[in-house]
């Protein structure tokens, strides 16, 4: 009993486990398949790497501003508003709509930009995500830059501007109150600034807000071309106190000056190679480090005995107070944080920004379910196909229009003649008089059975030596009869070519279609991996598209010849039952006039 009762027991709880996992499964299916706005269409899921195969981030981060750019290899510009107003980031659980804006969305060039307010960021996982919604085109509004990021961010500059001052997108609003320079060049993220030497520079006036009482970060991407002379990137100076953050010659320093007899001044350790980007970043905590990192690496850094200067003064960007120390080179993202970011928040941004992007990673584009059948890729394809491509699928959408054109009018015309032979085997079969159907040509014109008829009745006028049959009939000779019967078969030959006439369109299409569509196909194939070995280089994204295209016009050759093979096998069969009819007909005919004129000499 006690057995029976443990035995029971297992099941039970064999049973619950089955169950739970039942449940467990179905949650997660029906998880997955959570869609957070049915008016949005479509959605992307980008997902984070912060392992050692990513950014490698060791701890955790929270705010994080997160870029996200898109191009043809990873959006479809053609599904979303042309502003990309309709863009939202909702979190992996669907229930949260994340902070973002927008620094560029161009759809011409296929190129956005996009800044978004990641709450967490968890160290040494790619198992973290979010979701981008587009294409609802109602959306208004959605972005919000002074969200974007946490309080201790105090300037951001962009320089998504092509006139005018460099504009803050922070909720302090610390916009430049003068510059000289170059605005709206191509840059590390969009578009930046060039500095061409003395003259040029970025004033940023004082604010309450730009206080480094509790520390200090300042970010920049620098490209420069050639050794500077001791040249200042960021200057905020008031007598003899001092932060100063310059390069000499390729040299980045820090120097920060509390009066005439004390400052803290950086080794040149930092090297900046030239030509390219490059993320230089500079924090400091009060009393604690002052660190340098270049490209997200520590080069440098010492300790601060007391707390930053307290500077109520203007940020001179790209040169000093009094001038002699132009910075000439380019400049992008110019951050200033009242802060000491973490090791681990300059690692994710050059990680994150960097031309070589560490961070995210794009899913395949997913519909909506309200959203009807997956139709949305047409227009990518459509996009996408060569001129060549063209030229065959032009002449295959001819080829079906006269494949279409011709099963119509044939089984109309069909039709017909099945209708008249069958009026027409109604009179002749009541008949006393063969030729009393002669002058009712009008009702019977597309009948095949009177046509054989007709055929046949002016043979036997012939063979009587007038047009007509005579009141009395006459015997017909063998040689006439012979004669007579020749000509029904002549008739029914006829009939057969005119039942049968162009029906090779259709056959054209069956058997031409695909091959049509084939040569489209290889020719596109082998122009898109010519282009991938004259680049150097593949990946999917980049020939996925031009494959795609290639493939189309074999789906063309597809549609053209799959309805013609159907419409062409209806026909020959309508055909060949009419032309059974018509034979039969003949020889019911023939054994008619046997039966009246037969038997002569």
């Amino acid at each position: 009993m006690r057995e029976s009762s443990e035995r029971k027991e297992s099941r039970v709880s064999r049973g619950l486990a089955a169950i739970l996992v039942l449940s467990a499964v179905l949650t997660c299916a029906s998880a997955a398949q959570a869609w957070w706005d049915g008016r949005w269409q479509y959605r992307t899921k980008i997902g984070f790497d912060t392992t050692t195969s990513g950014v490698d981030l060791r701890g955790n981060l929270d705010e994080m501003q997160v870029l996200v750019r898109l191009h043809s290899g990873n959006f479809n510009f053609s599904n979303a508003k042309s502003n990309g107003e309709d863009i939202r980031f909702v979190s992996s659980d669907e229930g949260i709509v994340l902070k973002h804006h927008i620094e560029r969305f161009d759809p011409f060039d296929e190129i956005g930009l996009l800044w978004v307010k990641v709450p967490r960021l968890s160290g040494r996982t790619d198992q973290e995500f979010l979701w981008m919604y587009y294409g609802y085109d109602e959306a208004k509004g959605g972005q919000d830059g002074k969200g974007t990021y946490d309080v201790n961010e105090l300037l951001v500059y962009h320089f998504a501007e092509t006139e005018g001052v460099p504009r803050d997108t922070t909720g302090y609003r610390n916009d430049a109150s003068s510059f000289s320079g170059a605005l709206g060049l191509p840059a590390a993220i969009g578009n930046g600034v060039t500095l061409s030497g003395p003259g040029d520079r970025i004033v940023i006036p004082s604010s309450p807000s730009l206080s480094f009482s509790a520390g200090f970060t300042f970010s920049v991407w620098i490209r420069m071309s050639f050794p500077q002379e001791d040249a200042y990137l960021f200057a905020r100076e008031l007598g003899d106190r001092a932060i100063v953050i310059g390069i000499d010659q390729t040299k980045a320093y820090y120097r920060i000056t509390y009066g005439k007899d004390q400052e803290i001044v950086a080794e040149e350790s930092a090297d900046i190679p030239l030509g390219g980007w490059h993320l230089l970043t500079v924090t400091a905590e009060p009393k604690g480090r002052v660190t340098i990192y270049l490209d997200g690496l520590e080069m440098y850094f010492s300790q601060l005995p007391d707390g930053l200067p307290d500077l109520q003064s203007d940020i001179v960007i790209g040169d000093s107070n009094q001038g002699g120390h132009a910075f000439v080179g380019d400049l992008d993202e110019i951050r200033i944080g009242g802060v000491a970011r973490s090791a681990d928040w300059v690692m994710l941004c050059y990680g994150n920004q960097g031309p070589q992007e560490r961070l995210l990673s794009f899913g395949p584009e997913e519909r909506s379910p309200k959203g009807g059948l997956p139709i949305f890729y047409l227009r990518t394809v459509l996009r996408n196909i060569t001129f060549e491509g063209w030229i065959i699928i032009g002449v295959l959408i001819l080829l079906a229009a006269m494949s279409w054109m011709i099963f119509v009018s044939k089984a109309v015309f069909l039709w017909l003649i099945d209708k008249e032979n069958r009026t027409f085997l109604k009179a002749f079969g009541g008949l006393t008089d063969l030729d009393v159907l002669v002058e009712k040509a009008d009702a019977f014109q597309n009948s095949t059975h009177y046509r054989v008829y007709h055929a046949g009745l002016q043979r036997l006028g012939t063979s009587f030596g007038n047009p007509g049959l005579e009141a009395e009939p006459r015997a017909l000779s063998p040689k006439a009869m012979n004669a007579f019967r020749a000509e029904l078969d002549k008739g029914f030959l006829d009939e057969s070519k005119r039942l049968n006439a162009w029906m090779v369109v259709l056959t054209m299409a069956i058997a031409g279609g695909p091959f049509l569509g084939l040569l489209g196909t290889v020719w596109g194939v082998m122009n898109t991996f010519a282009a991938m070995a004259e680049a150097g280089e593949a990946n999917i994204m980049a020939i996925a598209p031009g494959v795609a295209s290639a493939l189309s016009t074999t789906v063309f050759g597809l549609i053209v010849a799959i309805p013609a093979l159907f419409t062409y096998n209806y026909l020959t069969v309508k055909i060949r039952n009419l032309s059974a009819d018509t034979n039969i007909f003949l020889d019911q005919f023939a054994l008619r006039v046997d039966e009246v004129y037969g038997g002569g000499a």
